[in-house]
């Protein structure tokens, strides 16, 4: 019995270094180049009110409900989705900075823009983590990017389209 108590907590202390090991700071990161004025670009990043034409991550979030964002639980520097509140933070003129909240747990988001020319837009999106010690966390981790790395890309792209082809354009 004292073998197996014994090994039981060996093991657990083994596990317990192996996931300090994994960092606790993680970002997933996407670029996109889009043909409009960093201030075009800018001000659609900038408003929570067009979030939900271009930033899939809102549909990502689980609502309670029927699935849809309505326009009422959006205003220019918040959304709310379910349980879920997306901030706009103070920001600089180049840089939007994000929170997503749920609860105790939150994570935040950078969009950086930076000129690509007189009339396109490098627009660099991270999601920064803070993932505390349990192995849980640091191991679910790990697959952050391969969850939110395409929903990120996707929603680049939205933004990019509604920019480059805004409704009415003939082109």
């Amino acid at each position: 019995m004292k073998l197996i108590v014994a090994s039981i907590l060996i093991l657990s202390l083994v596990i317990l270094f192996v996931f300090a090991l994994f960092p606790a700071d993680i970002s997933v990161s996407r670029v996109i180049r889009i043909g409009a004025p960093r201030d075009s670009v800018y001000s659609r990043i900038a408003d929570m009110r067009q979030w939900p034409r271009w930033n899939g991550l809102l549909n990502t979030i689980s609502p309670e409900g029927d699935g849809q964002m309505a326009e009422s639980e959006t205003d220019s520097l918040t959304a709310r989705r379910g349980d879920v509140l997306v901030s706009l933070l103070p920001s600089l003129k180049d840089t939007v900075f994000t929170r997503f909240q749920q609860g105790n747990k939150s994570f935040n988001g950078v969009y950086v823009l930076t000129d690509d020319g007189p009339r396109a837009t490098l627009v660099y999106w991270t999601l920064q983590f803070h993932l505390h010690w349990y192995p849980w966390e640091k191991l679910a981790g790990m697959y952050y990017n391969r969850q939110l790395g395409p929903v990120m890309e996707s929603s680049l792209l939205n933004l990019q389209k509604t920019l480059e082809n805004p409704p009415g354009d003939s082109h």
